[in-house]
């Protein structure tokens, strides 16, 4: 069975990159009928934060990346960790090292005077046990280079001069992430791991790693790096911020997986994806190698396409619990103001914004709107359709004869009368047709609305 796992530190809030990564180990195990597991790796105590943990596990949820069994939580199995790297001492797979931050530093210092490369160059290898602080480190016994077998990369060689006895346990008994990655990955049955390729070449330690503690090895799946518009590395200016600020900021979790998938996968010229069509469609064999660019625009054009595709009642019941109204239209009411406006908002605050502002008790009208549109040459054509509007049916297509008829008898474009008739209705410019508009207010409010403009344009 295939099973795949998400494995954020818990040093800083869930991101794009981080969230894409979940979403294709999400949506690969879905669907190959597998497992997608949780783990937060917070061995690095003094950076690991409580409240980083709980803005990870929010923003999965929010997103709908749900997972099997329980989280597993590194910082509970430091026992394990060294455990583990005892028994690789024992197996002469790792040794103590003794060296201090000063001995490394010149150590290094020299190897840059002389052009090398700088690497652990072995030194505590063959001196046993002694006194002092130790750390734990890997015996890279590398006869030849090591060749990484990659899904989408192909087969990466990493030289063996590049490998050198890397740290597997700290001082402090913390494990590095190199070690604990690799047993935590082995005890839960990873068959395949997703992950950023600034990973790619530390898959060569972790193949030595596999070897000396004789683990199967999983398939790797490197993912390319996400880029800012200009090119350059992902960074918050461009969008690269805590995931649950796109929530705020009025985005769907669906438009938001749509546009991480596609953020580096295709499907043929398919743009828009509902999540099981996502995970039906998902392989990692479409995976593109190059570096994709985060483009703002997509996302929000990709949020308007699943706003309008949204269903009414979904979006009925988010206007419910996140109005500022004290007092509700009608369920019906809701309903029609919805199916209204949703194809012409970009995200789910303006759909607020707008239905705050349509049925506010204290209605107003933007002043700079009042200004441009509310002036004398339309004072007459509105008092000869406020007594229109009192009269008849009240429907979009009895309106809108009422509209056309004012503006037959004043020889004027539709235009000329429809934008401020907007203005004074809505408070804005904006809006469905204004016909449709004026049928999701009640008869008496639209009166009201035009009689107040009446008065504002008559007190010029």
């Amino acid at each position: 069975m295939v099973r795949t796992r998400f494995a954020p530190s818990p040093s800083g809030f869930l991101h794009i990159g981080g969230v894409r990564t979940a979403l294709y180990s999400w949506l690969f195990a879905r669907n190959k009928g597998g497992q997608f597991l949780l783990r937060i790796e917070d061995t690095d105590v003094e950076r690991s934060t409580e409240e980083s943990i709980e803005a990870i596990l929010a923003g999965m949820q929010w997103l709908g990346l749900d997972h099997d069994e329980d989280i597993v939580y590194q910082s509970k199995r430091f026992d394990i960790y060294q455990e583990k790297a005892e028994g690789l001492i024992q197996a002469d797979h790792a040794y103590k090292c003794y060296c201090t931050p000063d001995e490394l530093e010149k150590m290094r210092a020299e190897q840059t005077k002389k052009g090398e490369n700088p690497r652990y160059d072995g030194r505590c290898r063959d001196k046993g046990d002694q006194d002092g602080e130790f750390v734990i480190r890997f015996k890279s016994n590398a006869k030849e280079d090591i060749t990484i077998s990659d899904s989408v990369y192909g087969q990466i060689t990493v030289h063996k001069d590049e490998l050198d006895d890397f740290i597997i346990l700290r001082s402090n008994k913390a494990p590095t992430y190199h070690f604990a990655v690799v047993i935590d990955d082995n005890e839960s049955g990873i068959t395949h791991i997703l992950r950023g390729d600034d990973h790619l070449k530390n898959s060569a330690k972790h193949l030595q790693l596999m070897d000396a503690m004789d683990y199967k090895k999983p398939e790797f799946i490197h993912l390319p790096m996400i880029l800012g518009p200009d090119g350059s590395r992902l960074s918050k200016r461009h969008g690269a911020m805590n995931i649950l600020e796109y929530k705020d900021q009025g985005f769907l979790p669906e438009a938001m997986l749509n546009y991480l998938v596609r953020l580096g996968w295709s499907f043929g010229d398919q743009e828009v994806f509902n999540i099981q069509e996502m995970i039906d469609a998902f392989d990692v064999k479409n995976i593109n190698k190059s570096s994709a660019k985060f483009d703002l625009e997509k996302l929000e054009w990709l949020n308007q396409q699943h706003l309008s595709n949204s269903d009414n009642s979904e979006l009925t019941e988010f206007l419910k619990l996140n109005t500022s109204l004290e007092e509700l239209p009608s369920a019906k009411t809701i309903d029609s103001f919805v199916h209204a406006y949703k194809p012409r908002v970009n995200n789910l605050n303006e759909l607020v914004g707008y239905f705050n502002t349509l049925y506010a008790e204290n209605f107003t009208v933007e002043k700079s709107a009042a200004e441009k549109f509310l002036k004398q040459e339309i004072l007459v054509p509105f008092q000869d359709l406020l007594e229109m509007l009192e009269q008849g049916e009240w429907n979009a297509e009895s309106i809108n004869q009422s509209v056309k008829s004012t503006c037959e008898k004043h020889g004027i474009g539709f235009g000329k009368i429809g934008q401020p008739l907007r203005v004074a209705i809505t408070g804005g410019t904006e809006s469905p047709s204004i016909d449709l508009t004026m049928t999701l207010l009640e008869r008496e409010i639209v009166i009201s609305r035009v009689k107040k403009a009446i008065e504002y344009i008559s007190n010029q």
